[in-house]
């Protein structure tokens, strides 16, 4: 049973690239994507929005990727490194969106 739902850009490929690793490491099953409209509007391209279905409680940024992290046990070893503060800011840049080339595949 998910969890949390992951929002994200339908349109942003590395968005869907991250959501398709998630799926993968959720062995657990407490994880779900969707590319419709979060609770919060439309959205950048890029940018990401984690919706905690237990409490209905929705988060962004670095606040949202460590909701994601305490639901995916592959994950809960970067949850001491979302304490320091020079990872968190660079999470916030990754999960609040991006322009042009910098969502595009490689």
């Amino acid at each position: 049973m998910a969890t949390v739902r992951l929002y994200r850009h339908p349109r942003c490929a590395r968005c869907a690239r991250f959501a398709r690793w998630h799926r993968r490491l959720d062995w657990l099953h407490r994880f779900e994507d969707s590319t419709g409209v979060s609770p919060v509007g439309p959205m950048r391209l890029g940018e990401v929005v984690v919706q905690d279905l237990r409490r209905g409680t929705t988060l962004r940024g670095a606040a949202g990727f460590t909701l994601l992290c305490r639901q995916i046990p592959a994950y809960w070893p970067l949850l001491p490194l979302l304490r320091v503060p020079a990872l968190r800011r660079r999470v916030e840049r990754e999960f609040c969106g991006c322009a042009g080339a910098a969502c595009a595949l490689d």
